[in-house]
């Protein structure tokens, strides 16, 4: 006799049919989970450019430093029994950890606030908002084939919007061209941790490339600015590094990490194009204007100066 759900024409459990659902169920929950997660990352990385701005005058290896030795120890809190696995890394591993904590971690962060000493926030942000557009173009040819033709309208469409609410900044050269050393760090972050993840996974990696980036941090502070850096911070730049420390850091980059997981390289990029969106809605609180800092130039670079064809 056939089973009563299936006289009731209702699949049997185990069916293809019900395999393929529960399947298909999964897979848009992944999807889901990623959108969220990348949202979440992107809001919380644009706000972190206020937060940067607020460091212009912290020195900026020693900034760094705290910031990620910080990150890794409430990241290592969490990681709990997984730490086994680190042992059984190779060094390939190891190298690509280094690289995730060398271009998202500290290329990308020294970048943004070096460009912020003569550049409004929303300058190296817009300019960040780029990285949707290039890694859509990068990525597959990365794999040996052609980019396809949706995925660079959409992300094309996503840098299009992004200029559009947001505009532009003023700024001159040295902070167009750190802004673009972010955009750079921000694109091969994503490429490298698409590559990545799969080996080790979004807490590990996050943990180990901040502990990994804090070390290299500290040792450049040391070489590079000596011991200026051990002082205590002012009121608002301990706020900035508990800021990027815990929610850029421990909290952004674990979900950009399992974000890339659940989406892929090329998906999960088109999120960027909320960092200049939110670094846009958190300017009014950045540092005061940059026109009096005595690292800005005479002449700011806006894009109304560029001469009418």
């Amino acid at each position: 006799m056939r089973p009563a759900a299936a006289r009731r024409g209702v699949p049997a459990a185990g069916s293809p049919f019900l395999r393929a659902a529960d399947a298909a169920s999964t897979a848009r929950r992944t999807e889901a989970q990623g959108a969220v997660l990348m949202t979440l990352a992107s809001l919380v990385i644009g706000a972190s450019f206020v937060a940067s701005s607020l460091l212009t005058r912290f020195p900026v290896w020693g900034g760094q430093a705290i910031r990620f030795t910080a990150a890794a120890l409430v990241l290592a809190a969490v990681c709990g029994r997984r730490w086994r696995l680190v042992q059984t890394w190779s060094a390939g591993v190891w190298l690509r950890i280094a690289g995730l904590a060398v271009t998202g971690m500290l290329g990308y962060n020294v970048a943004i606030i070096t460009a912020e000493r003569t550049a409004e926030p929303a300058v190296p942000g817009a300019i960040v908002g780029c990285a949707p557009l290039a890694v859509a173009l990068l990525s597959p040819l990365m794999q040996a084939r052609s980019p396809a033709v949706r995925g660079l309208a959409a992300a094309g469409l996503v840098v299009l919007g992004t200029y559009v609410v947001q505009g532009f900044g003023r700024t001159d050269g040295s902070g167009l061209g750190w802004s673009a050393v972010a955009l750079a760090c921000e694109v091969a972050f994503t490429l490298l941790a698409a590559s990545t993840l799969g080996l080790t996974g979004p807490l590990l990696a996050s943990a180990c490339a901040s502990g990994v980036a804090g070390l290299l941090a500290g040792a450049t502070a040391f070489a590079v600015e000596g011991t200026t850096w051990l002082r205590i911070p002012h009121t608002s730049e301990a706020a900035a590094l508990a800021w990027q420390a815990v929610a850029a850091t421990a909290i952004g980059f674990l979900c950009w990490c399992r974000g890339i997981d659940r989406l892929g390289t090329e998906r999960s990029a088109l999120f960027l194009g909320l960092i200049p969106l939110s670094a846009a809605a958190t300017a009014p609180w950045s540092a005061p204007d940059i026109s009096a800092s005595p690292n800005s130039s005479a002449a700011s670079w806006s894009p109304a100066a560029l001469p009418s064809a």
